[in-house]
């Protein structure tokens, strides 16, 4: 232990974590509520700090380890530390071991400050913690990567390149996420809303893989030497199977598409968090419950603009939630801090109907532009209900004021027509005159 913090206080790694540690927490602190996709989700949370942790700290990590490796090199004090009574790996554990627990001293931080800005925002506390045991895991494997590349090639020049072969493999895993490498070197850069939870069980593997693989790597640099005690065999062996056996599990699952390779979801809560004004309905999961008061603010604002119009969907359900047949819509949340406006605005795009089969070819209407009759359709709806639309020209808006301008009655009429042509994939019927 004497050792090891020793390590630790003079060893090049804490300044690359005391900058990282700095860097973080000004990433993670600097982003309001509402404009993040993060802060309020749990899952979200863990997810963005392994991700800064892994690609960003972990990549200056691994070039922190390659430089503290090549130590005994620049200072031409290798021989001595080949016959050292402590062997080759011992040496290499203990340079991996100072620079990974200055990491995860630093990834604490994150996961606390984090945690605490979520906390102020979510109603729930349930942390998930299989994707921070993989980014520590992984952070584990960049930095003995590094110290394999310092032992190996102990140049100042070299070290930095450490950091720039992880950084680069993540930006070519990011253009071809199908690769096996995306499974062996995880960096999970997804979006999960309240539907998915992590794969635990795929995490945990991944872990044991990026761990096993970490201490075998640790042996490279005593056995490239040949050392005088050189790393014991068996336990060699043993690391070096279950490495195997662990990354080629990884390999052999199959990712279920459409969903996450890393996620699963979640079962279907026994009582959804609902709120109801009128003829209109929202359902959101129970973990946000933090957005219930917005949303019934919402559902009210929904329900006596839309009135008595028939055809449009009034029930809103949350990504994931089962729906009932009827007119239900989906609505997606793409942040844990929409406000109400924004939960509105997301009501009102959901009321407007689809086509009953994905395969309808847009109706183009000439009195618009030759612009799909959905678009006119939209813009009729939100100009009704006094919601901001899209302007496609001057003949665009023509046909929407033949439709505004007319008798109440017949915009009814025209709108309830057009919403049963636009599911059963026909023209919108003739404007009105």
């Amino acid at each position: 232990m004497r050792v090891l913090l020793t390590e630790m206080r003079r060893g090049e790694a804490k300044w690359a974590a005391a900058l990282m540690g700095a860097v973080g927490v000004h990433h993670f602190t600097s982003e309001a509520p509402g404009d993040s996709d993060w802060i309020g989700w749990w899952n979200q949370t863990s997810l963005h700090v392994q991700l800064f942790a892994v690609i960003v700290m972990g990549s200056v990590m691994s070039a922190a380890a390659a430089w503290g490796a090549g130590r005994p090199f620049r200072h031409r004090t290798h021989v001595w530390a080949d016959a050292a009574a402590r062997n080759g790996w011992s040496q290499a554990l203990l340079l991996w071991l100072a620079a990974w627990l200055w990491a995860l001293i630093a990834y604490a931080v994150f996961i606390a400050v984090a945690f605490s800005r979520t906390s102020a925002v979510s109603d729930v506390s349930a942390p998930a913690w299989a994707p921070l045991l993989l980014g520590a895991a992984m952070m584990g494997l960049e930095i003995a990567v590094g110290v394999a590349i310092g032992s190996a090639l102990p140049s100042r020049v070299v070290a930095p390149f450490a950091g720039l072969l992880w950084y680069s493999l993540f930006v070519f895993v990011g253009f071809v996420p199908d690769t096996p490498l995306a499974k062996l070197f995880p960096a999970i850069d997804e979006f999960w809303s309240s539907e998915f939870e992590p794969n635990s069980t795929r995490m945990l593997i991944a872990v044991v893989w990026c761990l096993a693989l970490a201490l075998v790597l640790t042996t490279l640099p005593a056995l490239r030497r040949r050392a005088a005690l050189a790393p014991r065999p068996l336990a060699l062996g043993a690391l070096t199977v279950v490495a195997l056996v662990a990354g080629s599990t990884l390999v052999a699952f199959r990712t279920p598409v459409p969903d996450s390779y890393w996620a699963v979801r979640k079962e279907q809560p026994a009582h959804p968090l609902c709120a109801a004004s009128g003829r209109t309905k929202v359902c959101l999961w129970p973990e946000d419950r933090h957005l219930l008061a917005s949303a019934r603010a919402a559902v009210q604002t929904v329900d006596s603009s839309l009135g008595s119009l028939a055809g449009l969907n009034r029930g809103f359900y949350a990504s994931g939630l089962k729906r009932p047949a009827g007119d239900t819509a989906e609505l997606s949340l793409m942040s844990p801090a929409v406000s109400r406006a924004e939960l509105t605005d997301g009501m009102f795009t959901a009321a407007l109907p689809q086509p009953a089969s994905s395969k309808c070819p847009p109706q183009l209407l000439d009195e618009t532009g030759g612009y799909p009759d959905t678009f006119l359709f939209e813009a009729v709806v939100r100009a009704r209900v006094g919601a901001p639309g899209e302007y496609y020209g001057d003949k665009f808006g023509r046909a929407l004021d033949r439709v505004t301008s007319a008798p109440r009655a017949k915009q009814d009429a025209w709108i309830e027509q057009a919403a049963k042509a636009i599911r059963a994939c026909r023209p919108v019927p003739e404007l009105p005159r």
